[in-house]
This record gives C-alpha cells, sequence and structure tokens, in this order.
C-alpha cells in the first residue's frame, strides 16, 4: 500500500486534472457546492487584518491559498507532506511571495508554537494523515492565542452508501467498524461530527461551528445538478439552502465533507 506522500508526489501534475484512479466510482460530492461552503467559513472567521500570518496546512496545489491572495493576504505558508503538491504550489503563485515548508500536518516540528493567526486546512489532509487527533493538536499548538482554525475531512456515513453503491460492502461494514476507507489507494480516516468534536476538545481548542459540505446537493444526480447549476439563480437558490442547513447537525454526519471551526482559548 502506498503512503499519501508517495501518491501525491506521483500524481501532483495531474491534481487538477485525472489525478489518482480511485478504488470506486461512485462518489457524489458536489464540489463546487463544497467549495462556496467552505470559502464562506474561512471568510466569516478569518481576521480582517490583510497582514495576519496564516498556515495553509496540507496546502496541496495551492487553490485555497490562491483565492487568499486574491482577497489581500499575504503572509501565507503553504505546507504538504508532498514536496510535488508544493512544486506545483509554486508554479500556480509564481508571481507571489509566499513561503513552502514540507510538513506533516501530524507532526509540524518545522513549526514553532503560538506562530499562526489562523489556520485552515481543507479536503481531508485530517484525514489523509491517519491521526486526525495529532493533526488537530498540532494546530492548535502552532497558532496563536485566539487563533481560528477552520479544517474538513471526509465524512463517515457518507461513504456507506458509496460503498454499497459500488458493490464493497465488505468496505463498506469495514470502515463502519474502524472508521478507515480508501479513495486513492492509500487509506484514510473518516469521522462523525461527534468523533471531531471530542478530538477537538482533546487537544483543548473551543469548537465554534461544526458545517456538512454540502449537505444536500452531492445527494442530487450528478447530471441533473450539471444542468441546474448553468442557471445562475436556480444556482444562487441552491447555495442559499445549503447554507442555510449545513449547521444543522442532523444533516451533518451525511454531508460530502465534514467541516470545523475552532479557536484557540
Amino acid at each position: 500500500m502506498k503512503t499519501v506522500e508517495e501518491i501525491y508526489d506521483r500524481y501532483a501534475q495531474d491534481y487538477s486534472g485525472d489525478f489518482a484512479p480511485t478504488t470506486f466510482t461512485t462518489s457524489h460530492s458536489a464540489m463546487s457546492f463544497a467549495n462556496d461552503i467552505t470559502w464562506h467559513f474561512i471568510l466569516k472567521y478569518i481576521p480582517k487584518n490583510k497582514s495576519i500570518k496564516i498556515l495553509d496546512a496540507g496546502a496541496g496545489d495551492g487553490y485555497w491559498s490562491e483565492k487568499l491572495i486574491k482577497s489581500g493576504y499575504k503572509n501565507i505558508v503553504l505546507s504538504d507532506i508532498s514536496q510535488k503538491m508544493l512544486d506545483e504550489a509554486k508554479k500556480r503563485l509564481a508571481k507571489t511571495k509566499v513561503s513552502y515548508v514540507k510538513a506533516d500536518i501530524a507532526n509540524m516540528k518545522e513549526f514553532a508554537a503560538n506562530s499562526f493567526d489562523f489556520i485552515f486546512s481543507q479536503f481531508d489532509p485530517v484525514s489523509y494523515c491517519m491521526k486526525p487527533a495529532h493533526a488537530l493538536k498540532e494546530m492548535m499548538r502552532v497558532a496563536k492565542k485566539n487563533a481560528y482554525i477552520v479544517a474538513s475531512l471526509d465524512t463517515k456515513f457518507r461513504r456507506v452508501s458509496e460503498l454499497v453503491e459500488a458493490g464493497q460492502i465488505d468496505k463498506a461494514k469495514h470502515l463502519l467498524k474502524t472508521n478507515i476507507s480508501y479513495d486513492f489507494v492509500h487509506p484514510q480516516y473518516n469521522l462523525t461530527w461527534e468523533e471531531l468534536e471530542e478530538y477537538a476538545k482533546k487537544a483543548k481548542l473551543q469548537v465554534i461551528e461544526i458545517i456538512g459540505a454540502p449537505v444536500f446537493m452531492h445527494r442530487v444526480d450528478e447530471k441533473v445538478l450539471e444542468k441546474l447549476e448553468q442557471d445562475k439563480k436556480i444556482r444562487k437558490q441552491l447555495l442559499k439552502i445549503e447554507l442555510e442547513n449545513c449547521t444543522n447537525k442532523s444533516l451533518v454526519n451525511f454531508a460530502g465533507h465534514l467541516q470545523i471551526v475552532c479557536k484557540k482559548r
């Protein structure tokens, strides 16, 4: 079984296109809505002072850092376990003066304690490191007092129906028993919101919000959703529905992604 670092080093150049082969083909993520919901909550909690020091933990190819740069933030450190993903980020952000550090989110020894004013980790580094509790503790350690931490990962229960649809019932049972599933060949650790909240509290973080991204749209037939999204007015209505319901905890455990907003006391 290849490690996360090996997989992302190998497929880094195709990250935005045809990425590494998956172990099943029934995933329904509605990524455009997941992105919009994620961005909504990043903007909600990031300090307005554009000179703050930001950590993009598990930065990948720099997609989210680029959005922050376009919003006026410049003092950003991108970290990732894959050097080749960081190389792709350097290409994307070639005209900017951000920093790049190869680091494991579960053991960010490269960073001193109390270093960052805002930390975010989007779309699965907390899952992929296989040590979500360690990842949250590390983000807490390197955050300054009163800093917000926004992190997301794949939801545990969402994957069960996907695996069943793919005919991988034994893997669905394995996920429910162990919290471990396999997407891009490497394992990932999936959580419920209750489990994620408990890890955050053990890391001595104050839990501010639990969010599903999205809670409805990933359940809509992809072809139907693609057609609906072509009408900007309809899409705006659909996003409004998501934002009005994405913090409803009765829905969050079946969301496409599970997002948590924490604060260091």
